[in-house]
């Protein structure tokens, strides 16, 4: 987000009848190498409901400005551009994650990307 606005959004595929989806998926985002110090990914799964709303399920942010778990695969990622980094990332509750932005809000030439995987029991 940048002063409060989405620059950019993604979605996987959606993965239905599963409780245990499988994402081989990857989002590509052109960002500017100096900006890359500055930008933060937030990823969102969410339950597909045909009917009513999309349900977050849980969330996770990786950059700089993210917890150790997200902060570290961000410094893994820039130092092997180009290379795929894998990591699995513990998810938390939408308030938790929101609750962790707001107590450290990005300074306003901060953008951040958000990405959504979505999955359907």
């Amino acid at each position: 987000m940048c002063e409060g606005r989405r620059l950019k959004k993604r979605k996987t595929s959606i993965k239905k009848n599963t409780l245990n989806p499988s994402y081989n998926e990857a989002l590509v985002f052109d960002i500017p190498q100096d900006s890359m110090e500055h930008v933060s990914i937030t990823l969102a799964v969410m339950d597909y409901d045909c009917i009513g709303h999309n349900e977050v399920i849980g969330m996770c942010r990786v950059g700089n400005d993210a917890d150790t778990p997200g902060r570290d695969h961000w410094a893994e990622m820039l130092a092997n551009p180009r290379k795929p980094i894998e990591h699995w990332h513990q998810l938390v509750e939408e308030k938790t994650l929101n609750s962790y932005i707001n107590k450290n809000p990005p300074a306003r030439d901060k953008p951040s990307i958000i990405v959504e995987s979505v999955h359907s029991d």
